[in-house]
């Protein structure tokens, strides 16, 4: 309960919005424009997604570090992340199965499609290493999420002294320095570079940067705020998340102007000094943002089953995907959320009986 208590309901609505964004973004494919279409600049919302996991992932290693578990680091990272990836899971299959089945529709039954090292590769890793990225697309953000936080735990736990406000800085500057030297596209996350793709670059730094806006949240938290204050904190961040999302339709702006904007505008929406918690205060967003999260799964199939199979205009297009997504992300919404947590549910009655 108390958990629930703390939870900022505002940051789920906003998950929500910036997966809306994405999928616009990812429409691009129909216009036959890299960043064509509606919001062409849509890329820049998994900057927010990175800056909430590096900011959360950080509490919750604080979090354990009071709790002062038995277990070693090992496995006390294997453990973290498994928690971070379970509740996912129901929802990762679901639309891996979709995927499959729109991309090899026409040999379906075929083994070696099914076992082939891409396939196994993805479904394993969600695409972090190798020849991934095949039949989800999206599921780029999940590996190097997994990725990035297993590497990440085991510094940040034993040096968490440190970690903050010098191994983060410093992580972040030194990633700079070699996707500067070796010019990496961060943009393009899904591109092998090396050993790894891409976006692994781009989760190293945002993560990071998360790390550092938890510790300027907690900075904030210890202010005391005025009613004048706390309205222009709300006013500030508003017009910072209005602008942001402008800009991924409008190119305003570059990527580290936003990295910057983003990481301002988290720390005051997690800080709890502006209005915006008391508006957004019901457990309903909580469910919004998990459909946001099944909506950026789920529109990659989505995409290339329209492209294969219609040859409209753009908006036309555009539509009959929103509406395959849509349409699996409620199945799989459902799925996860209904049928699968009332059968976890039985499951924890019948073993609290058999313990009576």
């Amino acid at each position: 309960m108390k958990e629930t208590k703390e939870r900022n309901y505002y940051v789920d609505f906003l998950k929500f919005i910036f997966s809306v964004v994405i999928v616009f973004y990812h429409g691009w494919l129909f216009t036959g424009i890299v960043g064509g279409g509606y919001f062409g600049r849509g890329y820049y919302a998994v900057d927010f997604y990175f800056i909430v996991t590096g900011l959360l992932f950080i509490k919750s290693v604080e979090k354990l570090i009071k709790k002062k578990p038995k277990e070693e680091i090992g496995v006390l990272d294997a453990k973290f992340v498994w928690n971070k990836i379970k509740p996912l899971l129901p929802n990762i299959i679901f639309i891996f199965i979709i995927g499959y089945i729109i991309i090899y529709h026409n040999n379906i039954l075929n083994v070696r499609n099914l076992f082939s090292d891409r396939n196994v590769t993805e479904f394993l890793l969600a695409g972090a290493l190798g020849e991934g990225m095949w039949i989800n697309k999206s599921c780029w953000y999940l590996s190097v999420m997994i990725l990035v936080l297993f590497i990440l735990f085991p510094i940040a736990y034993k040096y968490k002294k440190n970690y903050n406000y010098y191994i983060a800085p410093l992580l972040i500057i030194f990633t700079l320095g070699i996707i500067s030297h070796f010019e990496i596209n961060t943009l393009d996350p899904t591109v092998y570079q090396d050993i790894f793709i891409n976006g692994f670059y781009k989760g190293i730094i945002f993560i990071n940067l998360g790390v550092i806006a938890y510790e300027l949240c907690n900075y904030l938290k210890k202010k005391k705020i005025t009613k004048k204050q706390k309205i222009a904190f709300t006013i500030i961040e508003t017009i910072l998340y209005i602008f942001l999302l402008a800009n991924m339709h409008y190119a305003i702006a570059g990527s580290y102007l936003i990295a910057i904007l983003f990481f301002i505008a988290i720390a005051i929406t997690f800080s709890n000094i502006s209005y915006t918690s008391n508006w957004f205060h019901s457990e309903k967003f909580q469910k919004l943002g998990k459909f946001g999260f099944i909506l950026f799964l789920a529109n990659i199939p989505a995409r290339n089953l329209v492209a294969e199979s219609f040859h409209l205009s753009y908006r036309r297009m555009l539509l009959i995907y929103w509406l395959i997504t849509i349409f699996l992300s409620i199945i799989s919404y459902v799925l996860s959320e209904v049928i699968i947590k009332k059968w976890q549910e039985r499951r924890v009655e019948k073993r609290r009986k058999l313990k009576c």
